[in-house]
């Protein structure tokens, strides 16, 4: 399957599940991810979208920086340690002030899926934010990739710029594509 048909089964399958189902599947995500975050680690992280049924990270702990848009045009973004949030236009939650953190100082991002594939790439919204921040990171930046879902077969249009996931965690298994 193609990108644009995997995104919009993903936001369809994400809509059908039902709340308990839901906080079921977020929990078991959340259980595998935990151990990985490990004292000491600087981690880019994400706040969830509560309208499009994100797994919300908020109960782990570890120093996170969270992402903010710098320009929707150019589809850029840079991340900072915050305490205090506010809704984008898009209803994304996004630091307010805060310590803007270097994509080199990053042991670890944390990408929200729509899903990916048996091969490590990702399908996000299509908008390539995540591709331009983590060509910035260093080599040995664990990129994590958080689903609802098991991964499907192949992302037949994955693209030379797609930068893929280092590992995969959806509630049924950790998938490590290193």
């Amino acid at each position: 399957m193609k990108k644009a048909e995997i995104r919009k089964i993903g936001l369809a399958q994400r809509t059908q599940l039902a709340e308990k189902e839901f906080l079921e599947r977020s929990q078991r995500v959340i259980e595998t991810l935990a151990p990985l975050l490990t004292p000491g680690k600087s981690i880019a992280s994400f706040k969830a979208i509560p309208h499009q049924n994100e797994i919300n990270l908020d109960s782990l702990v570890g120093n996170f920086a969270f992402p903010r848009v710098i320009s929707a045009a150019e589809g850029s973004m840079e991340m900072a340690f915050s305490k205090t949030f506010t809704n984008s236009a898009w209803g994304i939650p996004e630091p307010v002030g805060g310590t803007v953190v270097q994509p080199t100082d990053f042991d670890i991002v944390l990408i929200p899926l729509l899903a990916f594939d048996k091969y490590g790439h990702r399908v996000g919204y299509g908008k390539g934010f995540y591709d331009r921040y983590l060509l910035n990171c260093r080599p040995d930046c664990l990129k994590i990739g958080i689903s609802l879902f098991d991964p499907v077969e192949l992302i037949e249009d994955a693209e030379s710029h797609d930068i893929p996931l280092d590992i995969a965690i959806c509630p049924a298994k950790m998938y490590d594509f290193r």
